[in-house]
């Protein structure tokens, strides 16, 4: 039979095959030949099968060719295999991110069953049941018998499901953390609770807090390949502003995570080199002053040598976005398979701004806004290394004493003794602006000279002690007693040796203005 095909039509790949003598040829050898390939309909590629069939007559040179669509069967092997490769990839995320959990529940919201993912051979030890009905009040069951008394309350309101609910409607994870009681032990944990992305089951996950070498990190591998690790993947990943899977011997990566400040940075969502990618970026979105460490951090060399002896290599540093600082974590971790690098970057700005302010608070007096005794004794403890280290030569102490601050409590009320001082402090601020000022007592305040108010200390220290005297003449209520001891290396080895000295002139000169007042009141 004639062959008339079109040329569009058929991809000149398997063009040879479709030959007369090719054909008879596999005739010959009692095969049926079949071609797989596309050709274009209304703009598009689709894929169509041509086979020869032998023909009903004797005749060995006939044949039949015939022609069939399978497209929708073509694409849908194409999906199977592309959400295969996708589960793949979304179980190792999910078993590596799971590891980091000693036990993780998941939870039925509508009927509130629960199953038990995983758990270590201490939270078995626990006897908390792996599966249930209830697990509200399971948990509150065993919070009343394995948590600390001191935690069980906050555990148990964590226990309630329309509360926690209404937390996760404004937060991704709800964290806190409390005690377990294990054996003659307390061992520190944190409870996080997250909801799927199919917002039907909730994950209760409980990690470990101990010290990491305290820490036994041997999960169990008994993981499900289901759709539940395609969920714990997601709602574990939320825990990162952004996730990329890179291979570790070719350097391709793909993102899996990324929230809205990584997408306005416009960093490609995969590639051909994750490293050299990264050092693009770095240049763009780092902080300056950061640039260079994360730039040497991010070679794979370094990272594979880091990952040697931790399970978790993590770094942190500033980004730049819209003009303000953010300051950020990122933690690299081997993936199951031992080829691929799970890198996850956190936005932790909000914890490390807290946690500034509450040292500065815990730093600063707040009364009068200079340092505090517990700032005094961290500076004081600096200085004596460098003193040890042979690294300093020259500082001098100021001590100042408020006379009369308990008189003025007594007999004008501590409102008033507030005033003399704030009033007082702010002299000292005024006298030496290049130094820092410590209250380490009621009324009680160092000053530790460097630099320029080193420089010119006795001519500070007379004019501070001038405007004392001419208070004393007038009768003003700001009467403070100084004394200045300078650091001499040839026989001070200690900084309380400078102290103690500038206290003793310090007491020296209170005496001596406490007459001066006596006489001024004589006359």
């Amino acid at each position: 039979m004639p062959i008339k095909l079109s040329m569009r039509m058929i991809s000149t790949f398997f063009f040879n095959d479709i030959q007369k003598e090719n054909l008879l040829e596999s005739l010959k050898k009692g095969e049926m030949k079949s071609i797989v390939y596309r050709h274009i309909e209304s703009g598009k590629n689709v894929w169509h099968s041509l086979r020869l069939i032998r023909g009903l007559e004797a005749n060995d040179e006939y044949f039949v060719l015939g022609v069939l669509n399978i497209d929708e069967e073509v694409r849908k092997q194409h999906e199977q295999e592309k959400l295969r490769k996708e589960a793949m990839t979304y179980n190792e995320i999910a078993t590596q991110l799971a590891e980091r959990y000693d036990t993780i529940y998941y939870v039925d919201i509508e009927t509130d069953n629960f199953v038990e993912i995983s758990a270590t051979d201490m939270y078995r030890a626990l006897d908390v049941p792996s599966k249930g009905k209830d697990f509200f009040e399971e948990s509150v069951s065993n919070a009343m018998r394995i948590i600390h008394k001191q935690d069980q309350q906050i555990f148990i309101e964590h226990c309630i499901k329309d509360k926690i609910l209404e937390k996760l409607e404004k937060d991704s994870t709800v964290q806190f953390d409390y005690r377990i009681l294990y054996g003659d032990s307390v061992v520190y944990a944190r409870l996080s609770i997250m909801i799927t992305k199919d917002k039907k089951h909730l994950l209760y996950c409980v990690e470990n807090r101990q010290a990491e070498h305290e820490t036994e990190a041997a999960l169990k591998k008994e993981k499900e390949k289901s759709v539940i690790y395609g969920q714990i993947a997601e709602s574990l990943a939320s825990y990162y502003a952004t996730i990329y899977y890179v291979n570790s011997e070719d350097d391709s990566y793909v993102e899996f995570e990324s929230t809205d400040i990584y997408k306005s940075f416009h960093v490609p969502d995969k590639g051909d080199d994750f490293f050299e990618e990264s050092r693009k970026n770095i240049m763009r979105v780092v902080y300056p002053e950061d640039r260079d460490k994360v730039i040497r951090i991010m070679s794979k060399e370094v990272i594979l040598e880091k990952l040697k002896d931790k399970r978790v290599f993590t770094e942190r540093y500033r980004l730049v976005v819209e003009d303000k600082i953010k300051y950020t974590r990122l933690s690299i971790m081997w993936a199951q398979d031992k080829k691929h690098l799970i890198v996850g970057i956190e936005n932790i700005d909000d914890q490390v701004r807290a946690l500034k302010n509450a040292k500065e608070k815990a730093i600063r007096d707040e009364l009068t806004g200079v340092r505090n005794k517990n700032a005094f004794q961290d500076y004081e403890s600096d200085l004596q290394k460098k003193i040890n280290a042979d690294e300093i030569d020259e500082f001098a102490i100021v001590m100042c004493d408020l006379n009369d601050l308990k008189k003025i409590n007594d007999t004008q009320g501590h409102k008033a003794g507030d005033k003399y001082i704030k009033d007082s402090c702010k002299m000292i601020c005024r006298v030496y602006t290049h130094s820092p000022v410590f209250r380490i007592g009621g009324d009680e305040f160092v000053v530790v000279l460097f630099g320029e108010d080193y420089e010119n200390r006795e001519a500070l220290l007379e004019d501070f002690r001038n405007q004392i005297e001419e208070n004393v003449k007038n009768e003003s209520i700001i009467i403070v007693a100084t004394g200045m001891a300078v650091y001499d290396p040839e026989k001070d080895d200690r900084v309380t040796s400078v102290f103690e000295r500038a206290d003793d002139l310090m007491y020296e000169n209170k005496r001596n203005l406490k007459k001066k007042k006596k006489n001024n009141i004589s006359k």
